[in-house]
């Protein structure tokens, strides 16, 4: 038989005042935009800013026509930030999002619905039902 060990209350999670400072993104954690934690995994952001960012370069020379040294001014990045994304798209070894990356949930999501299963109903054992379509639930007492 498997015993548990009881616990001082001040150690249990339900029991803290967490202050929700937010960050950059937002001002509160629960009105967040992102579909995870910058927090949690701090390379993901990172890694989708850079991707947006270097898609944004792209589109630029591809529609806008500008210089390598005008998409640098504008993005705000050095002129061998641009070359260095205008050869791995030219090559084709720009990393592409993968979706196997990103979150499986949003926390926006996870606002309005549960990633557990809704717990199923009781049956019903007292008053009998009157039914006679539904046999009667019995239940042992030792």
């Amino acid at each position: 038989m498997t015993t548990i060990r009881l616990v001082r209350s001040d150690t249990l999670p339900e029991n803290i005042n967490y202050k929700d400072d937010g960050c950059e993104v937002s001002y509160s954690c629960l009105v967040c935009p992102l579909p995870i934690c910058k927090f949690d995994d701090p390379g993901w952001l990172q890694r989708e800013s850079r991707q947006s960012r270097d898609e944004a370069m792209l589109i630029a020379r591809r529609f806008e026509s500008l210089s390598v040294s005008q998409i640098a001014e504008r993005f705000e990045v050095s002129t061998r930030t641009v070359h260095r994304v205008l050869k791995q798209e030219r090559e084709g070894t720009r990393q592409l999002p993968d979706s196997e990356l990103r979150p499986m949930l949003s926390v926006l999501t996870l606002r309005t619905q549960s990633a557990f299963k809704s717990p199923q109903p009781l049956p019903r054992i007292w008053p009998p039902v009157a039914d006679t379509e539904y046999d009667p639930v019995l239940v042992k007492t030792a």
